[in-house]
């Protein structure tokens, strides 16, 4: 792997996963490496597959009951989807399942420097957490329905319509709120708040690329961000209302921080986005997997102002270096938001590859390729070993806070 440019704005969290930074974390590869301002390595973060296998059968409990096939193996059929880090360096790791279809969520777990597990809850956690300013933690998750999911409208609510999911069982999308300790404070079931909502004959429009619907997963939560103390006054928006990126409706909720009930629902030309998070006022920016605008695009970094519904292409735009200009990643995609407000750094998932980009006119400051040296894995075949693998760039981090205790 490298970085092109200069030097970097500040430190930066490089998330990783099996395989990856072997120089640094030669056993199973590195979770996360801390980079500093000039590029060099301040911290690895190793990947203990197997304490973490152990500390996800010890989570089994009637608070986290749990369904898996018994031939998955933690060790092997799990990945490294999402992070977020603590103020005193330990990191909250959200794992997925990569080889079995239900479920996908597979955890989530604090991990210390050393990579040892300090907690884990087997539940279903999913996609990316974020952890706020005071150590709780916003993460992705679900609850797995028994019956089809139904909700009602039309004149008087006269008329019912239900998703119909065949060969599966429901995915309840929710929000919980976790502590440091990985205690849950509380837990919003976005299905049932968008039922009790104006806008739940939405849900009937539910997508997926290359399907013709999910009545399985109907709103694919991927991202939960609170908003911040300078929102408010505008649009119905308050501090600390949540903002949840929903894929499958093409859409942004805006809730209710306290009650959880949804106060908007937001849809423009953004397409099946991810990560949506609070800029400042009535602005937000989100990673637009498919949406554009008639010039760039698709996967391009945007901002929304739900004020004036304009909506502004930060990245690639016209100065964007010809060979940025047609990054594309067709799932998945990650930004985290520079403290001062003024940059982003944009991982393109499918790719492998980020930038970090100035929020003022799109100007690329640095470029990351996900290459990792692979030579010295067996399972590759020869003609492979002396060259690098290209991994998904699952996200790429500011560092803030160090040093402080959480």
């Amino acid at each position: 792997q490298f970085v092109a440019g200069d030097s970097l704005s500040g430190p930066v969290l490089w998330q990783g996963g099996r395989y990856q930074f072997l120089e640094y974390c030669p056993d199973e590869g590195c979770l996360a490496v801390e980079y500093t301002a000039t590029g060099g390595v301040a911290h690895a973060y190793p990947l203990r597959p197997n304490e973490l296998e152990q500390a996800a059968a010890a989570a089994y409990s009637d608070e986290f009951p749990y369904e898996l096939s018994p031939a998955t193996s933690f060790a092997r059929d799990t990945r490294v989807f999402g992070i977020s880090r603590y103020a005193n360096g330990d990191l909250l790791v959200v794992f997925h399942n990569k080889n079995t279809a239900f479920p996908v969520g597979a955890g989530v777990a604090r991990i210390d420097r050393d990579g040892h597990p300090v907690w884990f809850r087997r539940d279903y956690s999913h996609h990316w957490p974020h952890i706020e300013a005071d150590g709780v933690a916003l993460v992705p998750g679900m609850l797995i329905g028994s019956e089809d999911i139904s909700f009602k409208g039309g004149p008087r609510l006269r008329w019912t319509r239900t998703l119909r999911c065949t060969g599966n069982r429901p995915h309840l999308d929710t929000i919980g709120v976790i502590d440091g300790n990985g205690r849950l404070l509380k837990r919003i079931n976005l299905i049932d708040a968008l039922r009790d909502s104006p806008f739940a004959y939405l849900m009937q429009s539910t997508s997926k690329p290359r399907e013709a619907g999910s009545p399985c997963d109907p709103l694919h939560l991927n991202f939960v961000y609170r908003l911040g103390a300078d929102a408010g006054g505008t649009w119905g928006l308050a501090p600390g209302d949540l903002v949840a990126s929903l894929r499958n409706l093409s859409a942004l909720a805006i809730l209710d921080g306290e009650s959880g009930a949804v106060k908007r629902l937001v849809r423009g030309s953004f397409f099946y986005q991810h990560s949506v998070q609070h800029l400042t006022g009535a602005t937000f920016l989100m990673f637009d997997n498919f949406g554009h605008d008639g010039t760039h695009g698709p996967s391009r970094l945007l901002m929304i102002d739900l004020a004036d519904g304009r909506e502004t292409t930060i990245f690639p735009n016209d100065q964007t270096p010809e060979p940025l200009q047609n990054l594309f990643s067709d799932a998945q995609g990650v930004i985290d938001i520079s403290p001062d407000r003024r940059r982003a750094m944009v991982s393109f998932t499918e790719p492998g590859m980020g930038v970090e980009v100035r929020l003022a006119d799109g100007a690329v400051l640095n470029v990351f390729h996900s290459l990792h040296d692979v030579s010295n894995l067996e399972q590759f075949p020869q003609e492979r070993q002396q060259r690098a693998a290209r991994f998904r760039m699952r996200g790429l981090y500011y560092i803030r806070n160090q040093g402080a205790s959480q």
